[in-house]
């Protein structure tokens, strides 16, 4: 958690609200240092809440948040989830019925995005489409299968003992790296979508650039650690930056390559058009104009954020 008064209390009366034995679930908020209400607000639910515990997270990184958090766990399992997320009443009994049921020690299910605005909502579409992240199956799949992801996953507290907790040594996707570690220790992740969990994505244009091209930079920060660490729908967005790009150096010396370019975007729209017609109807015309541009922003942030990250230097602590 970080300045997150506006979503905190909704997560945890949503945590509050679960169908599983309430004794069974503890709650540790690692806040990385709020300077608004957030720390208060917890403390509050804590005084008449015991099962709640405030944790300090100093260095103001998601890792090591995440790994303060699993280290003052006592239960069996461990479920991660972020400040802007809410969950499903049997959220946290369908992960551990999944897990004992097909044998696995990492669970996950899907997130339906929620949205306070029609911006907001239609980002959420497009992040929850298989044209908007392919690379995602929990975002749009619908059907239980092991995956090489998940996001608010439930894990076997052993699992960080055999295979090593978050990677706090480099600016790095945690959750993704730590996940290609439990696959090459030989374990399934396996993705039910019957679990459900809510999440709100970002509420602005310039707020979802700054995201994707952050998820650029962090990718290929794994494939830096782990040459095998990427798949076939992580390399088609910086490698329609890098035809882009191309396209356009070529426009010097040829108008021919303008066009080139100018269908490359084209098409691309044109893509978006069609993924808008069949995955909403809400305000309809102006979804069919937003959604475009967004997965756009999309698209091309992370393109231009992997090969930012690709030559930036590796900081390492």
């Amino acid at each position: 958690m970080y300045n997150e008064e506006k979503y905190i209390k909704t997560l945890i009366d949503s945590i509050n609200d679960q169908d599983y034995p309430r004794e069974k679930i503890e709650i540790a908020v690692v806040d990385g240092r709020s300077t608004d209400g957030s720390k208060e607000l917890v403390r509050n639910l804590a005084t008449s809440d015991d099962r709640i515990v405030l944790l300090d997270n100093p260095d103001q990184k998601t890792p090591a948040a995440l790994n303060i958090g699993i280290k003052s766990s006592k239960g069996y399992i461990v479920i991660i989830l972020g400040a802007h997320s809410t969950v499903a009443k049997d959220f946290v009994r369908k992960n551990v019925e999944t897990m004992q049921r097909n044998n696995v020690l990492c669970t996950g299910g899907s997130i339906i995005n929620r949205g306070h605005t029609l911006l907001q909502r239609l980002i959420g579409i497009a992040m929850s489409t298989r044209f908007g992240m392919g690379s995602a199956p929990y975002r749009y799949s619908k059907r239980m299968k092991s995956v090489d992801t998940v996001m608010y996953g439930a894990y076997a507290r052993s699992l960080f003992d055999e295979v090593g907790f978050f990677d706090e040594t480099r600016v790095i996707s945690e959750d993704a790296e730590l996940n290609w570690r439990i696959r090459q220790a030989g374990y399934d992740i396996l993705f039910n979508p019957e679990i459900v969990s809510y999440y709100y994505p970002r509420d602005s244009f310039g707020k979802l650039i700054k995201q994707f091209f952050r998820y650029g930079i962090l990718r290929v920060n794994v494939l830096k650690k782990h040459r095998n660490g990427l798949n076939t729908f992580h390399v088609l967005p910086p490698l329609y930056v890098l035809l882009l790009i191309g396209m356009l150096i070529g426009g010097i010396f040829s108008t021919s390559f303008i066009y080139i370019a100018a269908a490359m975007v084209l098409i691309h729209f044109l893509a978006g058009v069609v993924s808008a017609l069949v995955n909403t109807r809400e305000k309809y015309f102006l979804a069919v104009i937003l959604l475009p541009l967004i997965y756009m922003c999309m698209h091309f942030s992370w393109g231009v954020g992997f090969f930012y990250g690709l030559f930036q230097k590796q900081k390492i602590k």
